[in-house]
């Protein structure tokens, strides 16, 4: 009989962006694997592999409880229809309700992983929200097998509340990054007077945009002729979303949208702007470093994993937009500083975020838990 994984996740993009190895993994030792996300063009992508798609839909960034009965009924049906011996959920809304409907389901016959991916809106605004999300992790994490964490704030947090059993966690930092495709760029060559400023991410505020646009403006003052572009897709049913129109209003962005594939940008950009307000280990900071791209953000959960300050970039404290526009500032004039920087970000993301040894974390805690994948 064909044992069956079930990967569960808000929306495709978040396993088409970083677990399509371990995805492989298992198709290649011979398991059926089921995806329950949504049914979006990314998740389309996996049934492609070979993959089972089952689309459950989430509501993302707050309460809606009507959605969430729905998605507890969606997930009951799966798990009822394949019987899996092994479940790993992804983002807050699957790791809480999936966990309680297979354990509930499934009993001890199903294993269960959970990743804390990071803790976004509700623990950046905190009130009530925060209060109910903590609530769920402390039903529902007990009754997994292993909860893994990607930094060590967000596991220092669910351990001081009692959200989860130490013995059953443990910190693996990162999805990883593709070191093989994000190789380093000799940048020493290009021409300095130019110098291009990224930033990706969702369309956001918690995701710093509006920081990202304050500081282009007032870098543009002095340096005319340096270029700030933004690469992120609309979110406009998460409730912290900007549109397209509020990043226009700011003068010197130049608005990319959503791309299929970041290196290009990488390759033609010489620093990442990152004021993020929360990560569970940022990609995007990673696969930039990868390619010799220092980063100036916040020191704030995930994005001090992922930056070690005056060495691969700088950590600002948080809400500080002048000491933003100050080090960025600094490393634009300061090209030697910022190839030096580059390169350092460049050994610590082949040492310690290459993405087969973070395959290879999983695949060994599966193992731990009698799940036979090679």
């Amino acid at each position: 009989m064909t044992n069956t994984v079930v990967f569960v996740a808000n929306r495709g993009y978040a396993l088409t962006s970083s677990r399509i190895p371990l995805i492989k993994r298992f198709i290649e030792s011979g398991w059926k694997v089921v995806i329950a996300t949504a049914d979006d063009a990314e998740s389309q992508s996996l049934v492609d592999l070979g993959v089972v798609l089952q689309p459950v839909y989430f509501s993302r960034g707050g309460v809606a409880f009507a959605q969430d009965i729905s998605a507890y009924k969606q997930l009951l049906n799966i798990y009822n229809k394949w019987k899996p011996s092994l479940i790993h959920h992804f983002h807050a809304k699957p790791v809480i309700l999936g966990t309680l409907v297979a354990r509930r389901l499934l009993g001890s016959s199903v294993s269960i992983v959970n990743t804390i991916t990071g803790l976004g809106h509700a623990f950046i605004n905190g009130g009530w929200i925060a209060k109910l999300a903590g609530f769920g992790y402390k039903f529902a994490l007990p009754k997994s097998n292993m909860t893994i964490f990607q930094n060590n704030d967000d596991y220092a947090l669910f351990l001081s509340n009692r959200w989860v059993n130490h013995d059953s966690t443990k910190v693996i930092a990162s999805s990883g990054v593709d070191i093989a495709k994000f190789a380093f760029v000799d940048r020493s060559i290009r021409d300095g007077d130019s110098p291009v400023v990224i930033m990706l991410g969702r369309l956001l505020r918690q995701k710093g945009i509006l920081e990202f646009a304050e500081v282009a403006e007032r870098v543009q003052m002095s340096l005319p002729k340096a270029r700030f572009l933004l690469a992120g897709e609309e979110d406009l049913v998460h409730p912290d979303s900007l549109s397209v129109e509020s990043i226009q209003n700011y003068d010197g962005v130049e608005y990319l949208g959503r791309l299929d594939d970041v290196l290009p940008l990488l390759e033609m950009a010489d620093l990442l702007l990152f004021p993020s307000y929360r990560e569970g280990v940022p990609r995007a900071v990673l696969e930039a470093a990868a390619t010799g791209l220092p980063t100036i953000g916040y020191e704030v959960p995930g994005v001090k994993e992922a930056v070690v300050n005056n060495l691969t970039g700088y950590l600002i404290h948080f809400n500080d937009v002048d000491a933003l526009y100050e080090r960025t500032i600094e490393l634009l004039n300061d090209k030697k500083l910022r190839l030096t920087m580059g390169k350092a970000a460049s050994e610590l993301a082949k040492k310690s975020f290459d993405r087969r040894e973070i395959e290879n974390m999983y695949i060994k805690t599966y193992q731990e838990l009698g799940v036979s994948v090679t």
